[in-house]
């Protein structure tokens, strides 16, 4: 099998072996020789970083059988061939080989683990082997979530130096108000600096690849003026979705593969990127080629006003909506965006805001409204206590206006509808996948902080999409002077 990027798997689990003093009366020792309710297996691996990743994997218990399972997309040989084994025993049982010694469980004929009960009197042999874990029911969401490949970007290709705060050219330090989507295969990148700069720049727009990042092609504009091609996302099936902007009139595009012309799905007469900075944002809700919301930030006010454009059967509707957050996007670093929670007829939806003046706190803050607007969810006030060991607070706005921080959007993955919230402070870029109560954490590898100088960045994007006929989404996340992280969410028991 296809060796695959490296994940976490975290799980609470609490390793107990029973080893109870016995009695002075041989009647009072038990005779039970199980393995009792749960037998799990762990594994370390080193990342290319150096760092000890822990993997965890469960597993069905038999009667004189254990099977330990693991995820069809996963090798292993390199996860099960030197595992560690955590099992609870029946009172005062031991149990050879020790337990404590790693085993091969993808031998020939699996590992036998002899248990024998404290009296002494009954031995009962198990064979452990592996086998494929099931899938997850729709809607059960996922389960793990493997960090995949991460390179700067100095790695990817652009010029500068990571970690120079060096303000003079921003561009070489990855100020690069960087848009990217998921498209097929690959991942497109699309940098507003650069083409605010040269729209013949190298750097205008790159193609990688979604697993390795490394280049892989080049994007096919057909007749679009790149200086108009404004944002980039993707909807939930992975195609790269563009609004291009001429006056004021906006044409969407897509592309299934980055060499694929794009194809149209009509115009509307605005301009869904009204800002000249940083803050221009848009998110595809659905299935572009299908039904879908086109959400994007409408010209800032006191009441947070947002377009909404209806796409019905592959087409966009040519008139649109307004909807209003009742938080205002003309204050602190005047960022605000919102992400429709479904693809539904009246969906809910998130909203990321920044809060306050440069004079008072710049506040990050994280909203779901209902379809009328009111308020059911928001995100703690201090993360600390409930997702980040290390300090986050609110989080803050970047020190230039139009930065993008809180960028959010809604993962409906696998049936269940998740909240990825982009956050940190001065010298930290964070972000987390949350439930939609906004209060609880995905997945503990979702749990990401990255040092740098956040406040002098213009912020985050974040690109995602699920792909249902393997089970798994993908979720990258390029955090501003820093670069590309990539995650991938699977749903197997």
């Amino acid at each position: 099998m296809k060796k695959i990027n490296v994940l976490y798997i975290i799980l609470s689990i609490i390793t107990v072996f029973s080893f109870i003093a016995c009695s002075d009366s041989d009647d009072n020792l038990s005779g039970d020789a199980n393995v009792e309710l749960a037998f799990k297996v762990k594994k370390t691996i080193v990342d290319e970083n150096g760092a000890p990743l822990e993997y965890v994997f469960n597993s069905s218990v038999g009667q004189d059988t254990i099977t330990i399972k693991i995820a069809p997309h996963m090798d292993e040989k390199e996860f099960l061939s030197s595992a560690t084994p955590v099992f609870y025993l029946s009172k005062g049982a031991t149990v050879s080989p020790d337990p404590s010694l790693p085993q091969d469980f993808t031998q020939e004929g699996g590992v036998k683990y002899t248990v024998t009960s404290e009296d002494g009197k009954n031995v009962h042999e198990y064979v452990v082997t592996w086998g494929a874990s099931d899938l997850l029911p729709f809607g059960s969401g996922f389960t793990y979530a493997e960090i995949g490949t991460v390179k700067s970007f100095a790695e990817l290709g652009y010029p500068g130096e990571v970690g120079n705060f060096d303000f003079a050219d921003s561009k070489q330090y990855g100020d690069l108000i960087m848009y990217h989507a998921y498209c097929g295969n690959s991942i497109v990148l699309l940098s507003r600096a650069y083409i605010d700069e040269n729209p013949k720049s190298p750097y205008i727009v790159k193609v990688v690849n979604k697993s390795t990042l490394a280049e892989s092609g080049t994007l096919n504009l057909g007749s679009i003026n790149i200086s108009n091609l404004k944002m980039i996302t993707s909807d939930y099936k992975g195609r790269c979705v563009g609004a291009v902007t001429n006056g004021n009139e906006t044409e969407i595009f897509y592309w299934l593969q980055p060499g694929d012309a794009p194809t149209s799905v009509g115009k509307i007469n605005i301009n869904m990127a009204s800002t000249s900075d940083g803050s221009s944002n848009f998110q595809v809700s659905g299935d572009i080629t299908g039904n879908a919301w086109i959400t994007a930030m409408a010209p800032r006010s006191a009441k947070g006003e947002h377009y909404r454009v209806q796409v019905t059967g592959g087409k966009l509707a040519s008139t649109h909506s307004i909807v209003t957050t009742g938080f205002a996007s003309d204050d602190s670093s005047a960022f605000q965006m919102i992400s429709a929670l479904d693809d539904s007829d009246k969906p809910s939806y998130v909203v990321g805001d920044t809060d306050g003046t440069a004079a008072t706190a710049n506040s990050i803050r994280c909203y779901v409204n209902s379809p009328s607007g009111l308020t059911t969810a928001t995100m703690p006030g201090l993360w600390q206590s409930t997702l980040q060991a290390w300090w986050v607070g609110t989080g803050f706005s970047t020190a230039r206006s139009g930065g993008r921080a809180p960028v959010v959007s809604a993962l409906p993955i696998n049936g269940k509808t998740y909240v990825v919230v982009t956050s940190g402070t001065g010298w930290w870029h964070s972000a987390a996948v949350l439930h939609t109560d906004l209060k609880t954490l995905a997945h503990a590898n979702l749990n990401i902080a990255h040092s740098v100088n956040r406040g002098w960045s213009y912020g985050s994007w974040v690109d995602w999409y699920w792909d249902e006929e393997n089970s798994e989404a993908h979720l990258a996340i390029w955090l501003g002077r820093l670069g590309l992280y990539t995650y991938k969410l699977t749903c197997y028991e």
